[in-house]
């Protein structure tokens, strides 16, 4: 009876209580102090970068479960350092996928120079020293975003964030169209610093396409298969 009791109560404060939204321009995390178990968010305009391994599926029967391990740790560490280094942060783990988020003005450049240099991370660092042969698709949106707390309060392994909108579910989409590339909406695309559209050596580094989503919709977009070294 207490279980039952506890879920009445704990939707019925859902649905009742008025919604607090408040503005942030960080990258909120699980300890941030806006957000709370109860009705409380935030919205900040940030931009999502989705990076995940193709066929990751047959990865262990392929390597066996051991190297299969040091490849997902592999890929995860250089997502991880690679984003952060570009003034990002990682608020998501979903196997053989990461989600970044980045804020500020040039929320789009980073997140697109990440890509970059996680694209050629996997090809010349990761690639040649596990002796595999790994691909990577990575999808990039940005917007306005409401960020909530989910889960269950003071349990630290019960909890995390959702985030709503429309871009990181585009950006995720993106990602999924992505073979060893990089696929970039075009809001994002077109707030891009001039370095990451064109090479040193004046080439365009993207080409405009159209895709078309699971849902049927077509989707103006721009893809690239650029890596970015890093040194």
């Amino acid at each position: 009876m207490a279980l039952l009791d506890d879920l009445n109560n704990k939707v019925q404060s859902y649905s009742v209580q008025p919604y607090e939204i408040n503005k942030t321009n960080i990258v909120p995390d699980t300890d941030t102090a806006g957000l709370t178990f109860g009705n409380k968010g935030l919205t900040g305009s940030f931009a999502f970068l989705f990076v995940d391994i193709r066929n990751s599926s047959s990865l262990h029967e392929k390597y066996g479960f051991a190297n299969a391990a040091k490849i997902y740790q592999s890929f995860h560490d250089i997502n991880v350092r690679v984003i952060e280094e570009n003034n990002g942060s990682v608020r998501a783990f979903y196997g053989d996928r990461v989600m970044g988020v980045f804020a500020g003005d040039a929320k789009n450049s980073n997140a697109t120079k990440a890509a970059m240099q996680i694209q050629w991370a996997i090809r010349n660092i990761l690639n040649p020293k596990l002796k595999t042969e790994i691909s990577c698709g990575a999808g990039i949106d940005s917007g306005e975003i409401l960020v909530a707390k989910i889960g269950k309060g003071r349990d630290k392994n019960n909890n995390d964030l959702v985030w709503i909108g429309k871009a990181d579910n585009y950006a995720s989409h993106l990602a999924n169209e992505a073979k060893n590339s990089i696929i970039i909406s075009t809001n994002a695309y077109n707030v891009l610093s001039k370095d990451r559209k064109t090479s040193s050596a004046g080439n365009a580094m993207w080409k405009s396409k159209i895709i078309t989503l699971k849902n049927g919709k077509n989707v103006s977009c721009y893809e690239s298969n650029w890596g970015w070294v890093i040194s």
